[in-house]
């Protein structure tokens, strides 16, 4: 069939008979589009083979990143759980001392709602374990708020502490206490308003808290006084004074000298008259005298 097939001639160098190939069109057509896919093969494999092997380090590389990534990310939860066991500790302590100072309920305490002492921490979207972050910055704020409210309180506490009698204005002996007693000038039943603290002519007197003297000098029967104002409703007065080293609108810590020891007034002897008031009424300073020892 003329078109179908092809005759090819081989003619050796030697004396030889020729070889005659007979191939036909398709055998041709499959010959030659066998060499046409080699020729692309052949201009295509190295690149392809250039973009496998980057492809490859690249797969290698991320895998690295991602074991590395991972790492990472442990490493921040464990961060992320440190500092929650941390702020947990911090707000057991800030209510201990909330407790301690009297105060009910703090920021701290209550379930996180957001709010913060300053403004917020924003965290973007975008941004891994940002529930987690939020949560943090909410209690932190709330932590601060607490911190704030106990600062407060405890400045106020000291304040008190401060301006509350608490040691001995005098050392001494006890002779009268607070109470009904003989008079020791009429005989008869009455009202001893404060203590008696005897020593010797001149001993030195203290302020048994910080405070403000509101009066000093003569007052009756008291003779040589000092009145002094603390605050916080508390007032004390000495009585009998030999001198007086002070005067009203001065301001005194505990354990100044105020004054000295005398017998002026209405008085048996040297010794100490120590009275005491709290909101305008008169209480017993015994147990506003710390340690009694001497």
């Amino acid at each position: 069939m003329p078109g179908k097939s092809y005759t090819i001639l081989v003619l050796p160098h030697a004396r030889a008979r020729f070889k005659k190939l007979q191939l036909s069109r398709k055998a041709v057509v499959g010959a030659f589009a066998g060499l046409a896919v080699l020729a692309v093969a052949g201009l295509t494999l190295p690149p392809l083979l250039v973009k496998m092997a980057s492809d490859s380090r690249e797969i290698a590389e991320l895998q690295r990143s991602n074991q590395s990534l991972t790492a990472e990310k442990q490493r921040f939860e464990s961060s992320l759980d440190d500092l929650n066991q941390r702020l947990s500790a911090f707000e057991n302590q800030a209510t201990k001392l909330a407790s301690a100072l009297g105060i009910e309920e703090l920021p701290s305490s209550r379930p996180a709602a957001g709010g913060a002492a300053g403004a917020p921490v924003e965290v973007p979207d975008a941004v891994p374990f940002r529930e987690e972050f939020r949560a943090l910055n909410s209690r932190a704020s709330s932590l601060g708020l607490s911190m704030e409210q106990i600062d407060t309180a405890w400045t106020e506490r000291e304040k008190l502490l401060a301006a509350t009698p608490s040691i001995m204005p005098v050392r001494g002996w006890f002779s009268h206490g607070y109470g009904w007693r003989k008079d020791p000038f009429t005989g008869k039943r009455a009202f001893h308003r404060g203590v008696d603290i005897v020593a010797p002519q001149g001993t030195p007197i203290a302020a048994p808290a910080d405070g403000v003297v509101s009066r000093a000098g003569r007052l009756g029967p008291y003779g040589k006084s000092i009145d002094i104002s603390h605050g916080y409703g508390y007032v004390t007065r000495y009585a009998h004074l030999s001198e007086v080293l002070v005067k009203p609108g001065q301001k005194v810590s505990r354990g100044d000298k105020i004054g000295a020891v005398g017998s002026t007034g209405r008085s048996t002897g040297p010794h100490l008259h120590y009275e005491m008031f709290r909101d305008g009424r008169r209480v017993n300073p015994w147990k506003y005298l710390g340690d009694k020892s001497f």
